[in-house]
Parts: C-alpha cells; structure tokens; sequence
C-alpha cells in the first residue's frame, strides 16, 4: 500500500487545513450546541461517585496546569483536566451522540478542546475549527469499525488526538503520527454489551480515551512515531469509509443530543410509554403487560428488572419504562440513585417483555425505533417511535437544547449563573474561551444550596 493512500494521513492533512472560515453558520451553531450540552451533563454529573474518583485522580497525577476542572475550583494540566471533565460528562450516559458511530464524540472532544483553549489561549475560531476536527474524525474512524463493538472510546481517543493536534498547532505529518500512535495506544476493548456490568464506572472508557489521544498528540510532537498505515490494515478498519467525501457534510451536523441519562437505544420505548400513558390516562396500576418490539443490540442489553448499580439501569430497558411508569419520564432526566430499588418501577419493570423485531434492525444506524404495546386488560395500546428527542434532523430546536442545559444546571446554579454560561458560549466565535473558562472555574454549591 503506498503512503500516499494511507487514512492516517489523509485525516491528518484535512484536519491541519480546515480553516475556519470553512464553517457555516449552521455548523457553527452546532458547536456551540455540542459544548453548551457537555457542559450541562458535566453539571449534572459532577457529585457521581465515578466523576468524584476521576478528579481526586486527577488532581493527584496531573498537577501544574491552568486548565479548569469544571465547577471544582481547581486547575491541572490540559490532559488532567480533559480526564476529569470527560468523566463528568459522561457519567450520566446523557451526552451527545452520533448515529454512524454508535457512540459518543462530544464528551471526548469538547472537554479536550477547552482544556487546551486554556493552556494555548486559542482564538474561538481555531477553537471551533479544531472541535468539527474531533467530530468528525471520530466518527469516520467509529463508523469504520469492521466488528462494530459498542465501546466509545475505541474511537474517541482518535477524536481527542485529533483536536489536540489542531490546538498544539502540529504539523500534517506530526499530526498523522499522533492519530497513528493512538490507532496502538487507545482503547480496544470489546462489546461492552457483552459484559454484566455494562461498563461500571469505566462505561465505554471515554475518560482514558481522552488521555491517550492527547498523549499521543504530544508524543508525535516530539517526533514520535506510530504505523501510519494503522488505519488501513486489515481486519480493523474500513479505510474506505474513513475518508469517502471527506470534507463533505461534516458530521458534527449529525450529532444527537439526550433528554434521558439512559442508552440512547432505549428512548424511543420510553417516548412510546409516556406518550400512551399521557394519551389515555394511564395509571402504573392499569398496566398489565408492556411488550416492546425492538432492534437486536437494544435486546441485547443487560436489562435487569432491579439494577443495584446506576450504570446498570442506564442499560436496562425495563427497568428504563419501570421508573417512566411509577414516577413519570422526568425522573429519567437525569436517573437519581434513589430510583434504584424503588419498588413500583420494579414492578412495572417485571411486566416488561422484549422482543427482538428484525424490522427494526433495518433501521439501524440511522434510527433507534420501537413498538410498544400496552396491555391493560380491556384493550392494548400500540404506538412506534422512529426519531427520539434530539435526534439530527428532528423537530428538536436550539431552545429546546437550551431548556436541558438549563434543566441540568437549575440543582446547582441560580437562572442568571446558567444564563451567563449560555451567553460565554455564544461569545465564543467573536473573540476567545476565556470568560467561558472563568465561568466553568468557579465551583459549585451543593445540589440543592446555591445562592437566590
């Protein structure tokens, strides 16, 4: 295979000449989206145990930095900060998301960009040059993935090795090196359906994927070197999609966005629910039997009826309409420890009948649809959802992206305190990050405490 044709460095050499004067309007709304939402889950993720451990880490291994740990009132190095970061706003499994990938980007990219905005001082522009970078090589490179394991940081790290290498102002070559470094370094980790615990603390890795693609963003700059045709040897990657109409479309326009913090794979059962339940006055009472017709991966989850572990019920799609039912869909956005164990939900979960339906199967990657039906006995109700809430191209607005940033924040900030956020975003692409990063530097009160 000659050089010329290598993935490694046709990725590289389209990042490092993406000007931002390339990106519309529309993109550039879209990058704001994406970093007001990685915001918000890092908020509502921040007191987790999984994010608490993940700064308390941090804090010991990465020290001697100005990069903020956001709400935490403490700085660290650039990679220290984009770990913990990535830990909270992955936590929750309500992050943005991409179809193609089957995964994550956002909470991988945003965190690594604004880590580094605060130790380069980068201008918003190179800033919003350097995030559709991230996008969209990690989802080329996830989309690509020849066995297709649901497991984020397989590919994420690419994403973060990308963006750090547009902020640390690498070379094309030194660029190429850094994502081929990381096609060694990173992740390679299995299915995670295939494990019982879903993931635990460690989830689909996304924190570790960040380290080692900024690591070997930095490696590359000192001229280190990786197997520049890692991308395109066999049995891993699909080179052809990796760099098919690259430039075109950028897939950050893609990205889809939770109202739930439950796998994405599970929201539109839990639409289907709610919108029956609301439609005919549904009691959990009325509830016999709930049989939800859905494509193979989401059959494939844990799906446990009484989870002891908050990962646990982020992948269980009984468990997921149990607490819909007994306490209504807000109670999913975001899930609180208190739901585990709650016996209405358990009861309803119980009721729960999963069907693998290869109709469904057909619509992947582009959708996640489900058929619910709800038996109560005198009659069954029957509803399909194609688009989930946040979906690209679907009727969800940039309001309605600014109400779950808000939503997520109202626990711990006053409305003025989240609004001031929303307006540092939207300065962004006039000036710099830095009243951004003052605002995510200042910690938090309590859930529950801040101020009138």
């Amino acid at each position: 295979m000659s050089r010329q044709t290598w993935s490694a460095d046709r990725l590289a050499a389209w990042a490092m000449a993406l000007s931002p004067t390339d990106l519309s309007a529309e993109v550039q709304a879209r990058i704001e989206d994406c970093i007001l939402d990685a915001i918000g889950c890092a908020i509502a993720g921040l007191d987790t145990p999984g994010a608490v451990a993940s700064a308390n880490v941090a804090a010991i291994q990465y020290r001697d930095g100005n990069a903020p740990v956001w709400f935490r009132g403490m700085s660290l190095n650039a990679i220290g900060a984009a770990f913990s970061n990535a830990g909270a706003t992955s936590i929750l499994d309500i992050d943005d998301g991409h179809r193609k990938a089957m995964g994550h980007p956002g909470a991988a990219v945003i965190p690594t960009a604004l880590s580094l905005a605060a130790e380069t001082g980068a201008s918003g522009a190179d800033l919003f040059a350097a995030i559709v970078a991230g996008y969209e090589v990690a989802v080329r490179i996830g989309a690509s993935e020849l066995r297709k394991p649901y497991h984020t940081g397989n590919w994420s790290s690419f994403g973060a090795a990308i963006t750090a290498a547009r902020l640390r102002g690498l070379s094309s070559e030194q660029a190429a090196h850094a994502l081929a470094v990381t096609a060694y370094y990173g992740p390679r980790l299995t299915d995670l359906t295939q494990s019982q615990d879903m993931g635990a603390h460690v989830k689909e890795s996304i924190p570790w994927s960040v380290v080692t693609g900024m690591s070997a963003c930095d490696l590359a700059a000192q001229g280190f070197t990786g197997c520049r045709d890692a991308l395109d040897l066999e049995g891993r990657f699909d080179p052809s999609m990796i760099t098919h109409d690259l430039g075109q479309d950028l897939h950050i326009l893609g990205t889809y966005f939770k109202k739930y913090s439950i796998c994405r794979w599970i929201h539109t059962a839990v639409q289907a629910l709610s919108e029956i339940m609301q439609t005919n006055g549904l009691a959990p009472a009325d509830i016999k039997q709930i049989t939800v017709e859905t494509f193979q991966q989401a059959a494939a989850l844990n799906n446990s009826t009484d989870p002891d572990t908050m990962e646990g019920a982020q992948y269980s799609v009984p468990f997921s309409l149990g607490v819909a039912a007994a306490l209504g869909d807000a109670a999913l956005s975001p899930m609180q420890p208190s739901s585990l164990h709650h016996a209405p939900s358990i009861d309803i979960a119980k009721r729960v009948v999963i069907k693998h339906s290869a109709e469904m199967d057909g619509y992947l990657p582009r959708r996640v649809p489900a058929r619910l039906k709800v038996d109560v006995g005198s009659t069954v109700f029957d509803t399909f959802v194609v688009d989930a809430w946040g979906d690209a191209g679907s009727a969800t607005t940039r309001d309605d992206l600014r109400g779950k940033f808000l939503h997520l924040a109202k626990p711990r900030m006053t409305s003025a305190e989240a609004h001031k956020i929303i307006a540092a975003v939207d300065n962004i692409h006039v000036g710099d990050a830095t009243e951004l990063l003052g605002l995510l530097s200042a910690p938090l009160a309590p859930a529950g405490q801040q101020a009138a």
